[in-house]
């Protein structure tokens, strides 16, 4: 790149790294845990100064170990002699880590920051690949999009794995066509990373596999020489299918093994699960059992120690989640989800002026540019086959599943955007008026990026009549709710909680009623007299986790208009019936 070209780009990179850095920060000191994090902070940091992967082995390990970095430099108190460590309890592990061992919310703290780091990637990462591909202009406007981006906001800054899948799987799908321009053995290298890195992160990542094989074919039957570097030498240019084939599949072969490596190296060459046997013990293979045919899979490759023991009992434990648990959808509960699950969450959760620019080809001339359409495939190819994944899932618990495919339509988006900025004044002026739009309705939600719902639905507000869990409501405002009883003068309230944070490390005055918690609360109550406080996570006022007779008490409280609102994930109601405990 040019040089006259490269330092406004590093100026754009630098100045919107600070944007975005800004409002995570300042969007992330305002909220308590997420119900993941309770888990995940605390097993990285068991992973970094034990060696040990018994906790929270249902996720690979990378992400939850660059949040518990900061932790190492840190007086952190820790204790293994409970049964909650040694029976491998990670929630009841988790709180007393976070709630009674240490500060929680200074745990926290530094543990986000590096998720706000890999945010930050993400936004370079995109910039950088679209600019070179369609132009400045495009990752200009691919860069705003990214770091604008309520999803990427709400999970940049909380430690959990979806930002980090997301910058992967992106990376790989990058470092791969570079490996397609021309295959050295430092392009390789790096695609071999990103994949191993993708794959330590999020086991659906495992989609890649899938999505490589297919880029693969297609561009050994393309018309396009494959490029092959020789040490001292001209490049040896492949023209026929066979030999293309033949090297592509060296390669892709090549970038598997050194992705095993790198996945290996996170769970620090340990292929115990554990460094007892009590342990080991308390923990059960015999999930691994009615799988289908991934039960012989998983079987073969713990046979023959492929992966690490944690890895295979953390993948056989999403296999076996997907079968279903209970969802929530358009008012409506289901224990087995929809299809169109995520579908709908595209489209209530995407921000309108996005979907207004990925559709702008549609109203244009067709761009012919052969480098701009070897482009698109590694933009359209991966969303295809990734939301493919997902319309066969049954877990329908987030649209952050989604995540993934964000990095890609934002690419696609600035490309779309840069051609219909060049077409004309008037088509100046639609991109720039989605772009304002775009900004307005994110930066309106702020700090409460988890919320986003675009205004198809009535924006945020409206947001919990449609979706709730991670969507809206993940324990997140627990912190505020502390706030608006210090603010409100607040010395008593009964509260139904979605989450994992600590209403006793807040000091909120309440006593509990039916609740979603990890770990449940000590005590319930379900007695309600008329005119008491009562604060309700959505989750639970849907009824989505609770049955029986703590579901008909939601749907009571549901008819009732909140007197006030905590965030978008916590309504405050003063009844005007009573209850009794039964």
């Amino acid at each position: 790149m040019p040089p006259a070209r490269r330092l406004p780009l590093l100026a754009l990179l630098a100045g919107g790294t600070v944007i975005y850095g800004a409002l995570a920060v300042s969007s992330m000191r305002t909220t308590s845990a997420v119900y993941d994090e309770t888990a995940h902070l605390p097993a990285g940091y068991t992973y970094l100064t034990l060696r040990d992967f018994r906790m929270n082995p249902e996720h690979p390990p990378l992400a939850k170990e660059l949040a518990a970095l900061p932790l190492l430099l840190m007086d952190v108190r820790m204790r293994t002699g409970l049964p909650a460590w040694t029976l491998a309890q990670e929630w009841e592990f988790g709180h007393r880590f976070l709630y009674q061992w240490n500060d929680g919310d200074r745990l926290l703290f530094w543990g986000r920051l590096p998720v706000v780091a890999l945010g930050c990637a993400l936004g370079a990462a995109v910039l950088l690949w679209t600019s070179r591909r369609f132009g400045p202009l495009a990752g200009a406007i691919a860069f705003f999009l990214c770091l604008l981006s309520p999803d990427v906001l709400a999970h940049g800054q909380v430690v959990t794995t979806d930002l980090a899948v997301a910058l992967f799987v992106f990376l790989s799908m990058i470092a791969f066509q570079s490996v397609t321009e021309r295959i050295t053995a430092t392009r390789v290298l790096l695609a071999g990373l990103a994949t191993g890195a993708a794959l330590a992160s999020k086991f659906s990542a495992l989609v890649l596999v899938p999505i490589l094989i297919a880029l693969a074919v297609v561009i050994a039957l393309s018309s396009r020489p494959l490029s092959v570097a020789r040490y001292r030498a001209a490049p040896r240019e492949l023209t026929r299918v066979v030999p293309r084939l033949a090297v592509l599949a060296l390669v892709l072969l090549a970038i598997g093994a050194i992705a095993l490596a790198f996945v290996w190296a996170t769970y620090a060459f340990e292929p115990r699960l554990a460094n007892d046997p009590e342990a080991v013990a308390s923990l059960s293979w015999s999930r691994l059992e009615r799988l289908g045919p991934a039960t012989a899979v998983l079987r073969a490759i713990r046979a023959a120690a492929i992966l690490p023991d944690a890895y295979v009992y953390g993948l056989a434990t999403v296999w076996r989640d997907t079968e279903g648990r209970p969802a929530f959808l358009f008012g409506r509960i289901s224990e087995q989800g929809w299809w169109y699950y995520f579908p709908a969450t595209f489209a209530l959760k995407t921000p309108l002026a996005l979907l207004g620019l990925l559709a702008l080809p549609l109203f244009g001339r067709r761009d012919n540019d052969e480098r701009h359409r070897s482009a698109r495939l590694f933009l359209w190819l991966p969303v295809a086959v990734y939301v493919g994944a997902t319309l066969t899932r049954h877990m329908n618990i987030g649209h952050r599943h989604l995540l993934p495919i964000y990095p890609f339509l934002f690419a696609l988006a600035g490309a779309a955007a840069a051609r219909a900025a060049k077409a004309g004044r008037a088509r100046r002026w639609v991109v720039m008026g989605l772009g304002l739009w775009y900004a307005v309705s994110v930066v309106h939600v702020h700090p409460h990026y988890l919320g986003y719902f675009n205004e198809a639905v009535g924006g945020p507000s409206q947001g919990w009549k449609y979706l709730v869990d991670s969507n809206v409501d993940w324990g997140q405002d627990l912190r505020a709710l502390k706030s608006w009883t210090d603010a409100h003068a607040v010395t008593q309230l009964k509260l139904s909680y979605f989450g994992s944070a600590d209403p006793v490390y807040y000091r909120i005055p309440c006593e509990m009623l039916p609740s979603k918690m990890h770990p449940d609360p000590p005590r319930i109550v379900r007695d309600i007299e008329p005119g008491e406080l009562v604060a309700v996570s959505v989750t639970n006022l849907q009824g989505v986790y609770l049955e029986g007779a703590d579901r008909r008490l939601m749907h009571r409280l549901r008819a009732l208009t909140p007197i006030d609102r905590v965030g978008y994930s916590i309504f405050i109601f003063r009844p005007d019936f009573s209850t009794s405990a039964p």
